[in-house]
């Protein structure tokens, strides 16, 4: 292995470039030295072609004259696998990233999120690529074998490397906590697919939102954004291990995960530490407020959008004095499960509600749940659809009018809010198995 690596910067914002070099020169001279610059991929290349031993080459993908992608092609053709590169972007183009992943680019790297800790990285992926190329330029060069959770022998043929199984990853965990992956077989996949590790046996959601009232500027807004979620990861991550999600500029989402030999208490408060300290250091760093939501632990990974679900009623409850909800106190708990209580709670609801549409969303709403996470609680719970549930009730409250109020069928459906009374007739007839009429006629008739 080399002592010292020689690197290109190519990029036509001379801003970048001096920002580039100063980082070298104050935190990464020890390894490597910024051995020229240029503006463009056709500078850059003439570089290249008159300077074998350069090693590395940290290049913007978009550039007049000749792009980043387009020089990578033409270094690749045209003189091999060496210098290898890294990919600078200001944009989030995922397909550009993949065209420079198919040149086996080694990373790339968001301009924004740019400091010398994720250039080190990259750098340090750069040096293992060169160290397993074989001396003789004709012979296949090896692939970094490091992947993002650390474990050898990741494939990179296909140019997948840690950078890009991340976006890979961040698209799995936003499928699986919208509850948008099918079946037991498709999650096996994806979760083999993308390298991660779902054998555990306890999964708790916690969904962070962060404050950031009075700013404004969209770029500053960003940058800020970026940076918290970065520090709250590394923050919690010391504490338990945990996946992180990206919903958004101004949410993110933890999945902490261990096993049964566990006590859920003590997970807790390991959890509730980390986001104390985490609430602490990003108050005293950026002057900005995280608000957190701590979901019910549930055993089988297909159910963690429940927790997710939970996790986010339970932020949107934190305020000042209290930062940090969970999710079983507010719902309430006593011989009963939180969940068990919030079910008789959306039941007595309804019972009280029968002459109103009640309807899925209007119901959620009223509780402060999706309308989907309801749905889904309502039938694990009570082993009746949501829908199905209401229908009933109103049957069992519309025999009740028939019979003592002497109310006309057409009188009954109206007051208890159906489209019609052909449709009560119809909803009628199936939860009874007789019309209306002919259920009244054989009360009458007895």
């Amino acid at each position: 292995m080399k002592n010292r690596y020689r690197v290109l910067i190519v990029d036509d914002e001379p801003l970048v470039q001096i920002g580039l070099k100063s980082i070298f020169d104050r935190d990464l001279n020890e390894s490597f030295e910024v051995a020229a610059s240029a503006g463009n991929g056709r500078d850059a290349y003439e570089i290249i072609i008159n300077d074998p031993d350069i090693d590395i080459v940290i290049s913007d993908i978009k550039m007049p004259i000749m792009t980043g992608l387009e020089l990578i092609d033409k270094v690749r053709n045209e003189i091999g696998k060496k210098p290898v590169f890294i990919m600078l972007t200001a944009y989030d183009d995922f397909e550009m990233v993949r065209s420079a992943m198919a040149g086996e680019a080694v990373d790339y790297l968001i301009k924004i999120e740019l400091s010398a800790d994720t250039l080190r990285e990259a750098l340090n992926r750069c040096t293992k690529r060169l160290s397993e190329m074989p001396p003789l330029p004709s012979a296949a060069a090896g692939s970094d074998n490091t992947s993002l959770s650390g474990a050898p022998g990741a494939d990179t043929s296909s140019g997948t490397t840690a950078s890009s199984l991340e976006e890979f990853r961040q698209s799995f965990l936003i499928k699986l906590l919208c509850d948008l992956i099918p079946d037991r077989p498709t999650f096996d996949r994806l979760s083999s697919e993308n390298r991660m590790d779902f054998s555990y046996n306890r999964y708790i959601t916690v969904y962070c939102s962060l404050k950031t009232d009075g700013i404004t500027d969209n770029d500053r807004l960003r940058s800020l954004c970026l940076s918290v979620r970065k520090m709250t990861t590394d923050i919690l991550g010391k504490y338990s291990p945990c996946y992180t999600i990206a919903n958004d500029i101004r949410h993110f989402t933890f999945i902490f995960y261990f096993n049964e030999d566990e006590a859920i208490a003590d997970v807790m408060k390991q959890i509730n530490d980390a986001l104390e300290n985490a609430i602490e250091m990003i108050d005293g760093y950026f002057n900005v407020s995280l608000y957190f939501g701590i979901g019910t632990a549930v055993s089988d990974p297909m159910e963690i959008h429940t927790s997710f679900e939970e996790s986010k009623i339970a932020e949107g409850k934190a305020d000042v004095p209290s930062p940090i909800r969970v999710f079983s106190h507010i719902v309430g708990t006593n011989r009963r499960s939180g969940k068990d209580r919030l079910i008789s709670s959306i039941q007595d609801y309804i019972d009280e509600n029968l002459n109103g549409k009640l309807q899925l969303t209007e119901v959620a709403e009223h509780f402060g749940l999706s309308p989907a996470y309801l749905s889904s609680i309502f039938k694990k719970n009570t082993e009746i659809g949501f829908s199905e549930y209401v229908y009933t009730k109103k049957i069992e409250k519309a025999k009740e009018l028939l019979l003592n109020d002497d109310m006309k069928i057409y009188e009954v459906a109206d007051a208890l809010s159906f489209e019609s009374a052909y449709y009560f007739s119809k909803v009628f007839k199936r939860v009874e198995g007789v019309s209306p009429r002919d259920w009244l006629a054989g009360k009458l008739g007895g």
